[in-house]
């Protein structure tokens, strides 16, 4: 029965992380650059023409989208699925959300130092307040869910093998942060 139980957690995890990371994708797929790293993905599994003919009819809609959503809501989906990936099923909920505290400020002090230094077409990039607000979303929802769901289940559970538990969730997170932060850096890569 537990173990069914956490099949389930688990399941639940995963379907949040992929559909709000895939509609940050999709996102990009649909009304950023061709030349963006998903974009060259899709050419290389030879779907593009199929990729080509919905972006013919969603651009229809394009100007009914406000920019936000097309620039700056994938940032917020990419740190929502990042945070339950960190968050969600953790025994050490409160460990994990310090090192998620850390990499909010990072990001936070990633586009400061846009403001200061970038640009468009820069290395560094363009700073955008609306980045920021959809970081600060994506980090408080997914630190709502983390939280509610450590009160729920973990809370005041008698914790067998601490250390060994807290090695595997720091090993996990570790992991996490690698994986997504790859992620969040593809989107930038141009032919």
């Amino acid at each position: 029965m537990k173990k069914v139980f956490l099949e389930k957690r688990l399941l639940y995890k995963v379907l949040i992380v992929l559909s709000s990371f895939g509609l940050g994708v999709l996102i990009y797929l649909l009304f950023r650059s061709r030349k963006l790293f998903y974009y060259q993905f899709i050419e290389m599994l030879n779907l593009d023409p199929y990729l080509i003919e919905v972006r013919k009819i969603v651009w229809v809609y394009r100007k009914h989208i406000p920019n936000w959503v097309i620039y700056s809501l994938p940032d917020g989906l990419w740190i929502f699925s990042m945070g339950v990936s960190i968050l969600h099923n953790r025994y050490y909920y409160k460990r994990a959300q310090n090192i998620f505290n850390i990499v909010l400020s990072s990001i936070i002090a990633t586009e400061v130092i846009q403001s200061l230094y970038g640009g468009h077409g820069t290395f560094v990039g363009t700073f955008d307040i609306a980045d920021v607000i959809c970081y600060i979303i994506g980090y408080l929802l997914s630190s709502l869910l983390g939280y509610f769901n450590w009160k729920k289940n973990y809370k005041n559970k008698e914790i067998l093998k601490k250390n060994e538990i807290l090695k595997k969730e720091r090993k996990k997170i570790l992991i996490i942060i690698v994986i997504f932060t790859i992620l969040g850096f593809l989107p930038a890569l141009i032919k």
